[in-house]
């Protein structure tokens, strides 16, 4: 279980955009439909289109996802001890990450975070 450099920002930036890495990287869509739904979402509920209320609703009721209520409190190492086999997207605090098989892929190692809410894909 470990943390594995990877940016899917299509121009590499690593810039404010770790909601768009982690669900485009998680669900493997485009990066620019990921971040086009997620403005949208932001129109409907007049919000910055990064703000929870937002990819929360987009994970919940427009991808399905399922979530993951028992690894609150858990840091992401300790969650990818427990699920080290499938591809989760992680809340932290103020911060969004994804997990593939026990591999965190993010543009920094945020596994000692603390985990606020998971989502499942598979």
């Amino acid at each position: 279980m470990h943390y594995e450099f990877k940016n899917v920002n299509p121009l590499g930036k690593r810039e404010l955009d770790c909601v768009c890495r982690a669900i485009s990287g998680a669900l493997n869509e485009n990066y620019y439909t990921i971040q086009n739904k997620l403005e949208l979402v932001g129109a409907l509920f007049d919000c910055e289109k990064l703000c929870v209320c937002c990819y929360k609703f987009l994970l919940d009721n427009v991808f399905n996802l399922c979530r993951i209520e028992e690894c609150q409190g858990m840091t992401i190492k300790e969650f990818m001890k427990c699920y080290n086999k499938g591809t989760y997207i992680i809340r932290v605090d103020g911060h969004l990450t994804h997990c593939v098989d026990g591999i965190c892929y993010d543009i920094f190692d945020c596994t000692d975070e603390i985990v606020d809410i998971v989502w499942i894909i598979y």
